[in-house]
C-alpha cells in the first residue's frame, strides 16, 4: 500500500464501517464517500475492498498487540500475570469498540475469503500463553478451550453492554457505540478474576 493522508483516511473510514456493518455490507463507494475521496483513489491506494480490509485488521491486531505489551512481555504463569494480562485485553476493547465490531463480524461468516486472519493473528499469540501455562495448571484443566474462553466471555460482555445500545437497552443515540461505564467495567473485571482463579487454579507470586 502506499503512504500519505488521503490513505490513512480511506483505512479509518473503513474501520468504522466494516465494524458497524461487516465487509460484506461495506461497498468501496460508501468507503470513498467516507474518506472525503473518489472510488479509484481507494483502489490506487490499497489495492482493492479485501486488501483494504487486511489492512484494517493488521493495523487493529498491532494496536491489540501494542495496548498488551507490557503484561505480555516476560508473562509470567501467575494468578497476577494472567490478571494484569487480561486486564488489559478487557481495557483495550472496551475502549475500542469499533476493534470489537470488527471481529464479532467475523464470527457470523463476514469476509469469508479472509479466513487465515485468525491462523495469522489470534492463534499464535493465543498459542503462546498456553504453553507458558501448561506446567502450572492442573492436568485435568482444558488450557486450549480455558483460554479461548477468555475472549469469547469478554467479547460476549463487551458486545452486549458496548455495542449498539443505550443503557436503558435502546439504540443508542450517539452513534453506533456505547461506552462501558467504569462501575460495569470494574463489576466485569473482578467476575473474570474470579472465573480465570477457578479454572486455572494458578498459584500467586508469592508462591
Amino acid at each position: 500500500m502506499s503512504g500519505g493522508t488521503d490513505l490513512d483516511r480511506i483505512v479509518d473510514a473503513a474501520t468504522r464501517l466494516f465494524a458497524e456493518l461487516g465487509f460484506d455490507g461495506t461497498s468501496a463507494r460508501l468507503i470513498a464517500d467516507a474518506a472525503g475521496v473518489d472510488p479509484a483513489t481507494v483502489d490506487r491506494l490499497t489495492g482493492g475492498k479485501t486488501e483494504l480490509y487486511r489492512e484494517v485488521m493488521r493495523r487493529a491486531t498491532d494496536a491489540d498487540r501494542a495496548a498488551i505489551s507490557g503484561a505480555a512481555e516476560g508473562f509470567a504463569p501467575t494468578r497476577e500475570g494472567v490478571e494484569r494480562l487480561v486486564d488489559q485485553y478487557v481495557d483495550f476493547y472496551a475502549a475500542h469498540p469499533e476493534y470489537l465490531g470488527l471481529w464479532l463480524h467475523r464470527r457470523t461468516g463476514d469476509a469469508a475469503d479472509t479466513g487465515d486472519l485468525e491462523e495469522q493473528y489470534l492463534r499464535p499469540r493465543l498459542g503462546g500463553i498456553v504453553e507458558a501455562l501448561r506446567e502450572a495448571v492442573p492436568e485435568d484443566v482444558d488450557l486450549d478451550l480455558t483460554i479461548w474462553t477468555i475472549p469469547w466471555v469478554i467479547f460476549g460482555f463487551l458486545s452486549q453492554r458496548a455495542l449498539g445500545t443505550g443503557p436503558d437497552g435502546e439504540p443508542a443515540t450517539d452513534g453506533p457505540y456505547r461506552r462501558v461505564s467504569p462501575e460495569e467495567l470494574e463489576r466485569f473485571r473482578g467476575y473474570l478474576h474470579t472465573l480465570l482463579e477457578r479454572m486455572l487454579v494458578l498459584p500467586g507470586e508469592g508462591g
